[in-house]
């Protein structure tokens, strides 16, 4: 077990940006973490891997129903998520700027722990537009859906390159 350990710890000692991102989980876990989201251990759901966190309020916490984020990281190995997921559930519409404000500061500020910057990528996110891109060749999709009434949820979610296999990383940013 030791042994597996200093293996994996040497084989992500290098990776950097959205690598280091993509290829170590536990520490995009614990980054996650770091935002309120108590993200579970990344671990085997069926035929994938999945870790997800707890609601975290972005605005007016006395709010009868408070605008949350979410965080969940998935992928098909123990070694490498392949999917990083942030969700904004807007379920109190007067507080919907705030909550946009804060959310996206989230994102940025835990891409900014690898040296990622969106480059503007993410200011779909206070449009509220739905917008696909890139940020450092990774796919990045912002996803604007109507729920009830004037309810919605705003996604973001980044994609690790299918270039870039679990066992084989390949340079992303």
């Amino acid at each position: 077990m030791i042994e597996n350990e200093a293996d994996r710890a040497a084989a992500v000692a290098d990776l950097k940006g959205w690598d280091r991102l993509f290829g170590v989980p536990e520490e995009a876990v614990g980054h996650a973490n770091q935002f309120g989201f108590r993200a579970g251990d990344y671990a085997q759901d069926g035929s994938s891997w999945l870790t997800t966190g707890s609601p975290v309020t972005v605005s007016q916490s006395d709010a009868t129903m408070p605008n949350t984020a979410t965080f969940e990281g998935a992928g098909i190995s123990a070694n490498a998520l392949d999917r990083i997921v942030f969700t904004l559930a807007i379920t109190d519409p007067a507080n919907a700027d705030t909550a946009k404000t804060r959310f996206a500061d989230i994102v940025r500020q835990f891409l900014s722990q690898y040296a990622i910057k969106d480059g503007g990528a993410l200011d779909a996110i206070a449009a509220e537009e739905s917008a696909d891109g890139v940020i450092d060749a990774v796919p990045v999709s912002i996803a604007v859906a109507p729920g009830d009434g004037e309810n919605r949820t705003i996604t973001v979610t980044f994609t690790r390159p299918a270039a870039s296999t679990p066992g084989n990383p390949q340079a992303q940013g």
